[in-house]
């Protein structure tokens, strides 16, 4: 279940930056011409710090005792950064940032490459452990922009490999990927007995990168490789890590067998080396694979022993997930009442904890969930709620993404003015210091205020292109969130706000609108078997290709919505009752008359639907807005599917008051049929060509 899937994506996210911060510590020049003893007791510091971490810290403040100029300037500048970051960790700020400011002071007065590396680098980590991200975004663009010109590898290494992590951190994929290449260069050019274990933590940040911008093949490639090595090498420890990203990998591909194995051998090795917590990410897997197979059994039988595991280790969390999980395989057994008590007691956990990501993903399921036991208002009602706090979601990391560019364009508006600030005080020095010289004190004052004239138009440009690119990143921001990515249709909150201008209209007139808009919802028949048969890509050749066709089809001032997984809403504008069956014959033939050419393959496709009015048989929208009758065209789409499908159920009026049938509309659109309450028509989709 994408339940599990995306909480261990997390999870391997922060045990991988982890690592990094481990192995950036590690690296040493061991085999490199040192330069003077005080590099070669920092080698003995780091080679002490992998086992003994307390003698470490010991050696490093004697060497802190006896700090001497005689030393080289790449030598202390080294010694003053392992200060800084050990000061870091102690939580003493003062001594934290007195060693960082003579780093960074003493690297730039000798404006040494590789001591120069070193303070710049630090300042960056520094920053990014106090949470102060954008300024270590800063600092690290700047950085990325000077080059890194460092002859020593311990210092190319360790600057490469930092920018690489908050460059990824900030997703900037490429300028990660490049930085943790330059860094594995590094390492190639050294020769000691950490080489191996470094290169195949680079390896392993470059092929998270890859399954993060969902290039799996490259992914999974460079990850066989590790898994490979590691057994090659005796590096046992490192196997569970690969095969979390491993198993991660291959569940994005489909490829269920090859998860299901890996997750075998990653937890079998877990529990060798007794990590309990990666342990129970396996089991938690391995339980939402087999429920993805419908293995109900087997993911009941791994999930039980992972809930006594996760309550034995009190992670709530994990607890509450897994008991989510063995609700969802009772409801699928027919279990429906103690299934979805089990599920809703997690759903209410995470509403009190307000933890949106992880409620937005389970709404989704207890929605299918709802459908699974044939109820259908609390699906509906589940997935407005998912919907809307998806929207609330949407809106906070946009929100945080423009708050975060303005806060760095602050931040170099700002830099930009202490210049400016700093080259008007030398220049007034200048002037009190040269008074006897009148004429040149004029000439070199206008010089100044025209240099800072100069100064002052490329800061408005400045800020004049900053200003563009935000207003380009916002309209960029508002176009992705109204549409699909994949098909490049409008999505639900396009919809959502196309009705709140509906109602804002109707509001405004004065006489009640008589326009009849329509509402047509359609779902792909059969398409998983697509997907099964020809492949996902196949699938998404189909929802490409039937989404050119109904946009062609419908109108300018039409909507075309994709509403979900294979379903489509056509949002029709002033459709009149005798235009109906024309319309959805249209549909119907447009979509099933000619087949899907993929792969050199023809793919037979066929749609059924739902259609209704809006306002729907004369009653206000008060009463029965957009929401209610998409939940009736949503029945109706259902039982075009039950009854045959390749057709359109188009209810098409009442029979009766709206009061008697209130309640049948919103649970039993069928029973209301039965009862004679509703005027409705079918509409027969063509007969379908024969599959080659």
């Amino acid at each position: 279940m994408i339940m599990s899937l995306s909480n261990d994506c997390r999870l391997l996210s922060q045990r991988i930056v982890m690592l990094s911060m481990l192995l950036a510590l590690l690296l040493s020049p061991t085999l490199f011409a040192l330069q003077d003893k005080l590099d070669q007791q920092l080698d003995h510091y780091l080679q002490l710090a992998a086992d003994d971490y307390e003698q470490a810290a010991a050696l490093l403040l004697q060497l802190q005792e006896h700090d001497s100029a005689e030393h080289s300037i790449a030598s202390r500048v080294r010694l003053y950064s392992y200060l800084t970051v050990h000061y870091l960790y102690a939580t003493d700020e003062q001594q934290t940032d007195t060693w960082l400011q003579q780093a960074l002071s003493l690297a730039s007065a000798t404006n040494d490459p590789d001591a120069l590396a070193d303070a710049q680098a630090t300042e960056i980590e520094v920053l990014a452990l106090r949470q102060q991200f954008n300024d270590a975004v800063l600092k690290a663009e700047l950085l990325h922009q000077q080059g890194i010109s460092a002859s020593n590898p311990r210092s190319r290494y360790y600057a490469h490999n930092l920018l690489g992590r908050v460059f990824r951190e900030d997703g900037q994929y490429e300028l990660a990927l490049k930085h943790f290449v330059d860094a594995l260069q590094a390492v190639t050019e050294t020769q000691d007995q950490r080489t191996q274990r470094r290169t195949m933590f680079l390896h392993q940040m470059i092929a998270s990168i890859h399954a993060e911008l969902k290039n799996f093949a490259q992914a999974r490639q460079l990850i066989e490789h590790l898994i490979a090595d590691a057994k090659t090498y005796q590096l046992d420890t490192e196997l569970p890590e690969y095969y979390l990203l491993y198993g991660y990998i291959a569940s994005f591909q489909d490829d269920d067998v090859l998860a299901e194995q890996v997750n075998l051998q990653g937890l079998a090795e877990s529990q060798r080396q007794g990590h309990a917590g990666l342990a129970l990410v396996f089991k938690n897997n391995l339980g939402a694979g087999y429920i993805k197979a419908g293995n109900f059994g087997q993911a009941r039988t791994i999930l039980n022993d992972a809930l006594k595991q996760a309550t034995d280790m009190q992670t709530p969390s994990d607890t509450h997930l897994i008991r989510f999980n063995l609700g969802y395989i009772d409801v699928a057994e027919g279990n429906h009442a103690s299934g979805l008590a089990a599920m809703l007691e997690v759903i209410n956990y995470f509403r009190e904890i307000k933890l949106k990501t992880q409620l937005e993903d389970t709404l989704g399921w207890l929605a299918k969930a709802y459908a699974l036991a044939d109820r259908h208002q609390e699906r509906a009602d589940t997935l407005a709620e998912q919907m809307a706090l998806r929207e609330e979601i949407l809106n906070s990391d946009r929100d945080k993404v423009i708050s975060d560019l303005q806060s760095r364009y602050d931040n170099k508006a700002k830099a930009q003015q202490i210049t400016i600030l700093q080259q008007d005080n030398d220049l007034t020095h200048q002037l009190l210091r040269n008074k006897q010289l009148q004429q040149r004190i004029t000439l070199l004052f206008v010089i100044v205020m025209l240099f800072g004239a100069v100064l002052l138009l490329q800061l408005m440009f400045k800020v004049r292109k900053t200003n563009r690119r935000l207003k380009e990143a916002n309209k960029q921001l508002e176009y992705q969130s109204l549409r699909d990515p994949l098909t490049g249709l409008f999505n639900r909150r396009a919809l959502q706000e196309q009705m709140q201008r509906r109602v804002s209209f109707s509001r405004r007139q004065t006489d009640i609108c008589e326009r009849e808009n329509g509402f047509l919802l359609l779902d792909i028949d059969f398409f998983k078997k697509i997907n099964d048969d020809y492949g996902h890509a196949a699938g998404d050749e189909v929802l490409k290709q039937l989404s050119e066709r109904l946009t062609k089809a419908c109108r300018e001032q039409d909507l075309v919505v994709r509403w979900g997984g294979e379903e489509f809403l056509l949002y029709l504008d002033n459709v009149a009752a005798e235009q109906l069956t024309g319309f959805c014959l249209r549909i119907l033939k447009l979509i099933a008359s000619e087949p899907v050419l993929y792969d050199g393959k023809l793919i037979t496709v066929s749609a059924s639907g739902g259609f209704i009015h809006l306002p729907f048989a004369g009653i206000t929208e008060t009463e029965l807005n957009w929401e209610r009758a998409l939940q009736i065209a949503d029945m109706a789409l259902y039982l075009s599917k039950v009854n045959g499908r390749n057709q359109v159920y188009a209810i098409t009026g009442l029979r009766c008051d709206y009061a008697t049938a209130n309640q049948a509309l919103s649970n039993d659109l069928q029973g209301a049929i039965r009862q004679n309450m509703v005027d409705y028509i079918t509409i027969k989709g063509p007969p379908l060509p024969a599959k080659i």
